[in-house]
């Protein structure tokens, strides 16, 4: 059904989330993981499976990204947003979904408004010839504002640290499916992945405007780093349940192609973000997927009934592009 983000319907949600502010998600401490024991590693596999499955998303401690680097990183989008909007249109976005986007080019599908929330996207660094010679637009260079040589060096350092974690949690979600260890990794030479700069303006507590509208994510997996309040999930009952900052913690949740890869295992759930603050809030997001080309097929249990058919990793994601990014029009 569609849904409009209508007053009514943000009250809505406002007033069941009072109920459900003190539930909690799952801390899973992927430090515990590393240590040489193949016990600690099981053990992290069925808790996260545990996560996907029951709630679509969970926190991890012990991830292994440095505090410098991350704080660097909330530092070049502190800086990035502060641009002028003439220098922050120097890299508007390409058809190839890398670069700016700024307030009003995001509407969710399903929805009339569009997001309160600009965004820079940037993927990993590849060589030009690979996206001259590659037949598919995912395989995208990055565009950089000129006169911020630390942007593009502490992105991408960023990047490649988050890929090792999102490789850690792949490798255990498929060990917890009863797959080998590299089912879905060995998918990663050429990732698709996207990182996002995601800066919501300050709102007046009378406004009603969704930061982003209720969706579910896109791909496999999404890490999130946010310091404020205004992350919303929505329960198996419908209702919504408040993700709160959790200092040293990084936010995980499923996204359509890994529900789609497990078979429906894992969920892929629809959440919401709205800054409630007078006063601007800033995230970092890393979508993680595969090559452009993997064949998302269901991996399958004995005698398990297929619920999903195979589907190309770009093709599924440059469609739900086309429904949710007006420069795509």
């Amino acid at each position: 059904m569609s849904i409009h983000s209508t007053c009514w319907y943000f009250a809505s949600i406002r007033k069941q989330k009072r109920i459900l502010q003190l539930k909690e998600l799952p801390v899973i401490d992927l430090a515990f993981a590393s240590a040489k024991s193949n016990r600690n590693f099981e053990l992290a596999a069925r808790q996260i499976c545990d996560a996907a499955h029951d709630q679509g998303f969970f926190y991890v401690s012990g991830h292994g990204l440095p505090d410098d680097l991350v704080e660097s990183v909330f530092n070049v989008s502190r800086k990035f947003f502060s641009l002028p909007a003439e220098k922050k249109n120097e890299v508007e976005m390409s058809n190839q979904h890398r670069g700016f986007l700024g307030i009003g080019s995001s509407v969710m599908e399903g929805y009339d408004n569009a997001d309160a929330k600009e965004s820079f996207v940037w993927g990993h660094q590849f060589a030009p010839e690979k996206t001259v010679n590659g037949n598919s637009e995912m395989l995208a260079l990055n565009r950089w504002p000129s006169g911020f040589p630390k942007m593009r060096l502490t992105l991408n350092e960023f990047f490649e640290s988050a890929h090792l974690l999102a490789y850690k949690i792949l490798q255990t979600m498929a060990m917890g499916l009863g797959a080998g260890k590299d089912h879905f990794t060995h998918h990663f030479r050429q990732p698709t992945s996207r990182g996002s700069l995601i800066h919501y303006p300050a709102q007046s507590s009378k406004m009603e405007q969704f930061g982003v509208s209720p969706h579910t994510d896109f791909g496999c997996l999404s890490l999130l780093i946010q310091r404020d309040p205004g992350l919303y999930i929505q329960s198996r009952q419908g209702e919504w349940l408040a993700v709160q900052p959790k200092p040293g913690t990084i936010v995980v949740n499923v996204g359509d192609l890994m529900e789609r890869w497990s078979n429906g295992r894992f969920r892929s759930v629809p959440h919401y973000v709205v800054n409630e603050n007078n006063a601007p809030r800033y995230s970092i997001v890393v979508f993680v997927d595969p090559n452009s080309d993997t064949l998302i097929d269901p991996f399958l249990s004995d005698g398990e009934h297929r619920r999903y058919e195979p589907v190309e990793c770009a093709e599924y994601i440059t469609n739900r592009f086309d429904k949710s990014f007006t420069y795509r029009n």
